[in-house]
């Protein structure tokens, strides 16, 4: 899973560039691999029994744990596993070399339907007049 993390705050997803910028970037990678792909609801107080500050503390240790949960107390936030941006090239490479969409999902270890939805999902940027 690191392979798809970001390696620069650049590129850091937007829902979790507030917590790289204040606590750095390690932590909005941890949150990413242990958190990937789920919707944390965080308690306007800090709740050590309550999740998601249960398992921000598990991860990051007491103290730091506390304070994201401190910042982020009352959000709703989505935490990306990072795969969607490097996903795409290699569905498409995958699929000329061959192989359906079953294998693929095996192989980058996601759902069939997510491979088939970004199989089919036209390009981010498509200009209407690409010449101006």
């Amino acid at each position: 899973m690191n392979q798809h993390l970001p390696s620069r705050l650049d590129d850091v997803p937007e829902s979790l560039l507030d917590v790289a910028e204040t606590f750095g970037l390690g932590v909005a990678l941890r949150m990413m691999q242990h958190f990937g792909g789920q919707e944390l609801e965080f308690p306007r107080r800090f709740h050590a029994r309550r999740d998601p500050c249960r398992g921000m503390v598990e991860l990051l240790g007491d103290d730091l744990g506390q304070k994201v949960c401190h910042f982020l107390a009352g959000m709703r936030m989505y935490v990306p596993n990072g795969k969607v941006r490097r996903l795409r090239p290699e569905i498409e490479a995958l699929q000329t070399s061959g192989r359906d969409r079953r294998e693929i999902a095996r192989l980058l270890g996601v759902s069939q339907r997510h491979v088939r939805r970004l199989a089919n999902k036209p390009p981010d940027k498509l200009t209407l007049f690409p010449d101006l």
